[in-house]
């Protein structure tokens, strides 16, 4: 087993991290990692782990969160200056895609590993797409109605991200080419008023957005208690 190197602690559950996820990436279908492979990888000793995760599941979860960051990041900086939301919402689904082409050892782990938390409807890839048909259908971006779209457009390019990394003979701008034909249809619609499992889940994000957000300072002024 390694050593601990030199470095504070911020260093070693940084590199645990950057260990982890390579570690993911690296390994073969249904491989577990072990305590004793992160450590080596990352140059620390197996108390620096339980002090900063507690368990290997728990970096594990973790170093899977930061790569959906990373991901996301990659993505947001593909269709950051588009201003029409409807090249937007194509140039995001081509972007997943392309991503998931790219890496598809890495899209395997972060959106089809059995146990991992998987995506989620409060994250800021899915919001960026809610936003999109917002603007599309003029509507504001709670609304509830647009809930099943914007999962029905998630459904489709997730679809067609598994089967270009797996299906045989998938001919090359086959998933921009469906995206395209998927939009004009979407477009082409009004949206149905929302079902009751729509607006509990708008509940559910509205809370967990707020929760999510930085409590604002307390500012002190003089003769107020």
């Amino acid at each position: 087993m390694a050593g601990r190197p030199p470095g504070n602690q911020a260093d070693g559950k940084q590199r645990l991290l950057d260990a982890c996820w390579q570690l993911l990436v690296e390994a073969e279908t249904g491989e577990r990692l072990t305590i004793a492979q992160v450590c080596e990888r990352a140059g620390c000793t197996p108390p620096t782990l339980y002090h900063h995760f507690g368990d290997l599941a728990s970096l594990e979860l973790e170093a899977t969160r930061q790569a959906y960051i990373r991901w996301n990041a990659v993505v947001v900086k593909e269709i950051l200056h588009i201003k029409d939301p409807k090249k937007r919402l194509s140039a995001h689904g081509v972007a997943y895609a392309a991503w998931a082409h790219e890496h598809p050892d890495a899209y395997a782990i972060m959106f089809c590993r059995p146990g991992n938390e998987g995506p989620s409807i409060t994250g800021p890839g899915f919001s960026g797409l809610v936003a999109s048909l917002a603007e599309i259908h003029g509507c504001d971006p709670d609304d509830p109605a647009l809930l099943p779209a914007a999962l029905t457009y998630w459904g489709l390019v997730h679809g067609l991200s598994t089967l270009q990394n797996s299906a045989q003979g998938l001919p090359e701008g086959v998933v921009a080419d469906v995206l395209a034909r998927f939009e004009d249809v979407m477009d082409a619609l009004l949206l149905p008023e929302a079902p009751k499992w729509a607006e509990d889940v708008a509940e559910i994000r509205e809370l967990e957005q707020k929760l999510s957000e930085p409590a604002p300072r307390r500012q002190r002024m003089a003769g107020v208690r």
